[in-house]
């Protein structure tokens, strides 16, 4: 049995989302073939498919599960089965006994707060229920209504359910508006949400020109590992090759926090000399050669990067230091190779 089985048998409809890399759908046939062993998963994070699913009863209307669930995967990105199989016998023996306590799920994991939000609002989308109460609050902010300083009273479920909803009630034009104004700490959170969605033309624009007035003054590495993530999913690839190369070209882009959001959010455009610079930085990076090994690794499992990282390893015009970095993971990789 699947999970898509058990959900179909109970009579519950179920809605499936990837919560690894970013936050969006993933189609029922797919998700099918992937616990069938027929498709690897599309987007490995660290090894394993990071997934939500709702599941909803039409008949029992203001009632759904959610599970959050970390599944590993092999060598080829193919499910490992056995412990999704324990997740469902758990399931099963709380079904037939609910009144008993059985403990927490295997493969069960929680999100933190911030993916925890947005899942909320892709949620009470899908079920057809309204909105918080919070997404006037954060509506009314975004217009300069309440005054840019005043945002400790929206909370992450307002930013999220506008992010979420960007599509509706002018929601896109009230974040290109908002974006530039906005204190560090709320834009870089509004920022991590866009990842999840496409900002269209406008917002990618006054993005890129909001992390043009912060480099100028100066960024954290949060900063630009937030405007790393907020354009990493737009439909202007032009403004994110060079959003990328702007973010690499600072030399607070060698924090780990801004390289992870790299390697984890922006991997589409890690191609060509942006995968050479990504490298070069990774290489270079404050914590040393076990953060270059960490990333890289798990770069590797994602559909057709191999060939490219290996490709840049080859460059006779690499550095020393990425020569150093890549003479180490090569260790690493044949001294696993004679304990296996």
């Amino acid at each position: 049995m699947t999970i898509g089985q058990l959900v179909e048998k109970s009579g519950a409809q179920m809605r499936i989302f990837d919560l690894g890399r970013r936050i969006e759908k993933i189609s029922r046939k797919d998700f099918a073939a992937f616990e069938q062993l027929a498709k690897p998963y599309p987007t490995p994070y660290l090894k394993h498919a990071w997934v939500g699913v709702l599941s909803w009863n039409p008949k029992q209307p203001g009632q759904h599960n959610i599970w959050f669930l970390k599944l590993p995967l092999d060598e080829q990105n193919i499910l490992q089965p056995g412990p999704r199989d324990q997740f469902l016998e758990h399931w099963l023996r709380v079904v037939a006994d609910p009144d008993k306590e059985h403990g927490e799920a295997p493969c069960s994991f929680k999100p933190d707060a911030n993916r925890m939000a947005y899942f909320h609002a892709l949620a009470l989308m899908t079920l057809g229920q309204p909105v918080t109460q919070y997404y006037a609050t954060t509506r009314a902010y975004l217009s300069g209504d309440l005054g840019w300083d005043n945002w400790q009273q929206l909370g992450l479920q307002g930013l999220a359910e506008v992010v979420a909803r960007s599509s509706q009630d002018h929601n896109e034009a009230l974040l290109a508006q908002a974006i530039g104004q906005m204190p560090a700490l709320p834009r870089n959170v509004l920022l991590g949400y866009l990842e999840n969605i496409q900002p269209g033309h406008d917002l990618t624009v006054a993005v890129n020109d909001c992390l043009s007035q912060v480099v100028a003054a100066g960024p954290e590495a949060a900063d630009l590992a937030a405007f790393a993530r907020g354009l990493s999913h737009s439909v202007n690839l032009q403004q994110r090759k060079l959003l990328l190369q702007a973010i690499l070209a600072h030399p607070n882009s060698r924090a780990v926090e801004v390289l992870a959001a790299i390697g984890s959010r922006c991997w589409l455009d890690l191609t060509g000399e942006i995968l050479f610079a990504y490298l070069e930085a990774l290489a270079d990076n404050e914590q040393g050669s076990n953060v270059f090994t960490a990333l890289v690794a798990d770069l590797m499992t994602l559909p057709g990067m191999r060939e490219q990282i290996l490709q840049v390893f080859r460059r006779e015009d690499r550095s020393d230091k990425l020569s150093a970095a890549i003479g180490e993971l090569m260790s690493l990789v044949q001294n696993a190779s004679v304990v296996q």
